[in-house]
This record gives structure tokens, C-alpha cells and sequence, in this order.
């Protein structure tokens, strides 16, 4: 029986029940590796890691549901800092990984990993590295490359700059609102003008147009 202070504890994060089943399984088989715990949603995997349990690496899907993965990981890393988070889906856009990654996440896999190759790139996580699949390594090599095109003129106002720099920052609407002595009415309007200007649809990718596009 394995004892657990000789493992690299996982937990499980994947709403189909067969591939959760199957990665857990192989994780267990691993002479490195130990998943006790695996999850179908976010909202489930955050309550349990709640109660002081401090996985050393999260296993996370995007796709689940109720929370998302990508929503996941900042509240995975309020309550267990230590924890390493990976990826692991079937989605391989820019925004995806981008956003991921912006997030906090170590690294980002797709299911299409294999077994010997996943178990390794857990490994490398927990000893400081970084784990992404080849095609995500080249797309994420390929954004980085778009950094050095001059910035976008969007027409921010002063007071639009601000607002987006303090949603960088992590600040939520109503923090922004008691930051600047301001109603959340006035700040939401500037928000949605924010949203327009930059053609998006939600604070996750104004954030990363933001930092992508060194708006700020």
C-alpha cells in the first residue's frame, strides 16, 4: 500500500466519468504518483481542497460544469497557494491558453498526452518546470512573438486606463468602485464602454487583451 508522504499527491478535476475514472487509474499505477481524490466539477474539488487538504498538483478540465477551469485556478490558488495547477483538455485556442496561464496555471495539456509523457510532465511541474503539449508550446512561443508589435489605440479615456489596470491588477468591480470613491453604476459604465472599445465580452478577456496587447 502506498504510503502518502512517498507520493506526489494529484487531485482530479474532470466532469466525464470514464476519462476521470481512467486518468485516476493510471496516476495510481505510477510509482511516483498518488490520486485519492478526483472530482466531476470545480465547485466540488474547491470545498474539499477547503478542508486543509493541500494537493501538491490539480489536474484541471476547462470544460466542466457550472465553473470553469479557467475560473478554477484563481480559486484553487487563493486557498492552496502551494498547489500546482495543470491543464488538461481538449481545447488548444490561444485565448484558452492564454488565459489559463495569465491565471496562474504550470502547465497545459492536451488529452491527447500520453500516459508515460503525462505522469512525466506532472513530475516536472512539482520539481519547478513547466508542462505544455508540443502544439501548445509552439503557440504559446508564437504569442509571445506578438509582444513587440507597438500597442493598439482603442481611444481609452484616462479614467477607462485606470479602471482596466485595476481589473489586471485583481480587483473586483465593487473594490474598484470604494478604490476610486465612485457608485458601481458609474464604474460598470465605464466597464461596458471598456468592453466596446475592445470588442470583448467578459472581465476574463479584457484582462487578457489587456496583457496581451500591453494596453497597460
Amino acid at each position: 500500500m502506498k504510503e502518502k508522504k512517498d507520493f506526489i499527491n494529484i487531485v482530479v478535476v474532470e466532469d466525464d466519468e470514464l476519462y476521470r475514472k481512467s486518468i485516476q487509474e493510471l496516476i495510481n499505477e505510477s510509482e511516483q504518483l498518488l490520486c485519492e481524490q478526483a472530482f466531476e466539477s470545480c465547485e466540488n474539488a474547491i470545498e474539499f481542497v477547503k478542508k486543509d487538504y493541500v494537493p501538491e498538483v490539480l489536474l484541471l478540465d476547462i470544460d466542466l460544469p457550472g465553473m470553469s477551469g479557467i475560473e478554477g485556478i484563481k480559486h484553487f490558488k487563493e486557498i492552496s497557494p502551494a498547489s500546482r495547477i495543470i491543464m488538461l483538455t481538449v481545447f488548444d485556442d490561444d485565448d484558452k491558453i492564454f488565459n489559463a496561464i495569465c491565471h496562474g496555471a504550470s502547465g497545459y495539456l492536451l488529452k491527447n498526452t500520453t500516459s508515460e509523457n503525462l505522469t512525466k510532465y506532472i513530475a516536472d511541474v512539482v520539481n519547478g518546470g513547466a508542462a505544455m503539449s508540443p502544439t501548445v508550446a509552439a503557440r504559446v512561443l508564437s504569442m509571445f512573438t506578438q509582444f513587440s508589435i507597438p500597442k493598439k489605440e482603442y481611444g481609452l479615456t484616462g479614467r477607462e486606463k485606470e479602471i482596466l489596470q485595476h481589473l489586471v491588477n485583481g480587483m473586483s468591480k465593487k473594490h474598484i468602485a470604494a478604490h476610486l470613491h465612485r457608485s458601481l453604476f458609474t464604474v460598470d459604465t465605464h466597464l461596458k464602454n471598456i468592453y466596446a472599445k475592445l470588442h470583448v465580452h467578459s472581465q476574463v478577456d479584457v484582462v487578457a487583451k489587456a496583457l496581451r496587447e500591453r494596453l497597460i
